[in-house]
C-alpha cells in the first residue's frame, strides 16, 4: 500500500465531464468531496492498560550495599592519638544491630562519642591550666616580690635564690627534688600564698650574717681567770649586797 498522503481533491472545472450528471446536469459543487478511506492506528500499551516494561538496573545501583545493618560490623576508626574501648564497643554492637545502622551510621555514633569524651577530659585540664596561670600573674604583680632584689637578681628571680638555698640546707637530695615535683605537679609552687610563706621562711632558716662582738656578757660569760666560787664574806652574809 502506498503510505504517501493523498493530494487535496480539486472541484472540476464547469464545462468539464466530471461537473455534470450523464442526463448533463450540473453537480452541486458545494459538497466536500469524500476523503479516502484511512488504515486505522494500532493501539498502544497505554491504551490497553499494560503497564511499561521495568527498567533494566545499571551495574552502578548493583553495586551499592542495600541500606541498614550488616551482618557484621567491620572495626571502627578512632580519632588521631586515641583507641576505642573494645568494652564499650561490643555493649554498643547490639545496639546498632537494632537500630538497624548502617555502618556509616554506627561510625557517626563512634564518632560523635568519642569526640564528647575527649571534650569532656580536656576541660578539667584547660581549667587548671587557666587557674594556674592566673596565680603565676598574681606572684609576678605582687609589690613585695617585685621590689625584692638579691644577688643582682630582682623579683621572682630573687625570691627563687632564697627558696633554693632553704631547699639545699636540707641536706637531701632526694627529698629536694621530690619536693620540687609535687610543687609543679599539684600547681602549688604557683600559688601566691604558698610562694610568700615559703619564701618567708626560707629568710630565716637562711645563711647567718656577720655579729660583731663587744666583750664577754655578764649573764652568759665570764672574763678569763674569774672563778664561779663565791667571795667568803658573801658566802658569810649571802644578802648584803
Amino acid at each position: 500500500m502506498n503510505d504517501q498522503a493523498s493530494p487535496p481533491s480539486v472541484p472540476p472545472l464547469m464545462n468539464d465531464d466530471a461537473a455534470r450528471t450523464p442526463t448533463g446536469e450540473i453537480l452541486d459543487q458545494s459538497t466536500p468531496p469524500i476523503p479516502p478511506p484511512t488504515e486505522p492506528t494500532p493501539p498502544t500499551n497505554e491504551d490497553l492498560g499494560a503497564k511499561p516494561p521495568a527498567t533494566e538496573a545499571k551495574p552502578s545501583d548493583l553495586a551499592k550495599p542495600p541500606a541498614g545493618a550488616p551482618e557484621k560490623y567491620e572495626a571502627f576508626k578512632a580519632p588521631d592519638n586515641y583507641t576505642l574501648s573494645e568494652k564499650l564497643v561490643a555493649e554498643a554492637l547490639p545496639l546498632f544491630k537494632e537500630l538497624n545502622l548502617s555502618q556509616a551510621d554506627a561510625q557517626r555514633f563512634v564518632d560523635f562519642h568519642a569526640k564528647s569524651m575527649i571534650d569532656a577530659a580536656k576541660a578539667p585540664a584547660d581549667d587548671y591550666a587557666a587557674t594556674r596561670a592566673a596565680w603565676q600573674a598574681e606572684v609576678l604583680a605582687d609589690t613585695d616580690i617585685k621590689t625584692y632584689a638579691l644577688d643582682g637578681k630582682t623579683g621572682l628571680d630573687a625570691v627563687k635564690i632564697d627558696i633554693g638555698r632553704a631547699l639545699s640546707a636540707l641536706g637531701d637530695t632526694t627529698l629536694e627534688a621530690s619536693f620540687r615535683q609535687a610543687m609543679n605537679i599539684t600547681g602549688a609552687g604557683d600559688h601566691p600564698a604558698f610562694v610568700k610563706a615559703f619564701w618567708r621562711l626560707a629568710q630565716k632558716v637562711g645563711e647567718g650574717k656577720h655579729v660583731s662582738g663587744a666583750g664577754p656578757s655578764s649573764a652568759g660569760q665570764r672574763a678569763p681567770g674569774a672563778t664561779d666560787r663565791p667571795s667568803p664574806a658573801r658566802a658569810l652574809y649571802p644578802n648584803n649586797s
